[in-house]
């Protein structure tokens, strides 16, 4: 909201600014190059904002889930397969995880930053899936390679009850979790055998990532 909340307020200082220029003239127009010069800025002030606001409010794309052989991001056999142990530290603690110490429940990976907007979108629904799923097995991970002060800091005014982890680099990443972690925001589902089994390439809501987990939540449940 801050981008919105930024734009709207440079668009209110933009008319103010043309209205206290041409409040003297006894005809709303600029009588002198001083006063053309001053609306031309004050005009590009609010159609700049306005164009801020309207980038900002757009629907983000939907997210996209990779199953097929045009994938860029993951390979066909890829998917499927065992997914590869990778070590990570917990943003509140700092204490080591590993990905494999969450075998036996369907994980969420996500990769996110705090300068993503998208991910910043689907942060309070991935907060509400693990709310509802995590006493049946569902753990959102979210993992970022920004700095843990930074980390820290968001999640004072944005708090995760998401399993929080940090890298320091995506280099330390086996793949395809270091190839695809570049995208922003980018999730993979792994079931409770620890295979990946969805990519999903850009921003979900709740309901979309509700429809992607309750199969593999659901597949255990049968199984007994």
């Amino acid at each position: 909201m801050l981008i919105p909340a930024t734009a709207a307020f440079m668009m209110v200082v933009g008319l103010a600014f043309i209205y206290l220029i041409l409040r003297p003239n006894e005809r709303p127009v600029p009588q002198d190059g001083l006063q053309w010069t001053g609306v031309l800025i004050s005009a590009l002030l609010v159609g700049l904002s306005g164009l801020l606001l309207l980038l900002a409010l757009r629907p983000s794309a939907p997210a996209e889930v990779i199953r097929d052989t045009t994938s860029l991001d993951v390979a066909p056999d890829e998917l499927d397969q065992p997914a590869e142990n990778f070590e990570f530290r917990l943003v509140d603690s700092e204490e080591p995880q590993q990905l494999a110490d969450y075998e036996g429940q369907v994980v969420l990976l996500n990769f996110w930053a705090t300068w993503c907007a998208p991910c910043l979108e689907e942060l309070p629904d991935l907060n509400r899936l693990q709310a509802r799923y995590g006493e049946r097995g569902l753990v959102v991970l979210t993992i970022s390679d920004e700095a843990r002060d930074v980390l820290l800091d968001f999640q004072q005014t944005r708090p995760l009850d998401t399993v929080s982890g940090f890298i320091p680099d995506r280099s330390v990443l086996p793949q395809p979790f270091r190839r695809t972690s570049a995208v922003r925001p980018a999730s993979f589902v792994i079931d409770r055998e620890g295979r990946i089994q969805e990519y999903v390439k850009g921003a979900g809501d709740y309901a979309y990532f509700e429809r992607l987990v309750l199969p593999y939540l659901d597949a255990d449940l049968a199984a007994r």
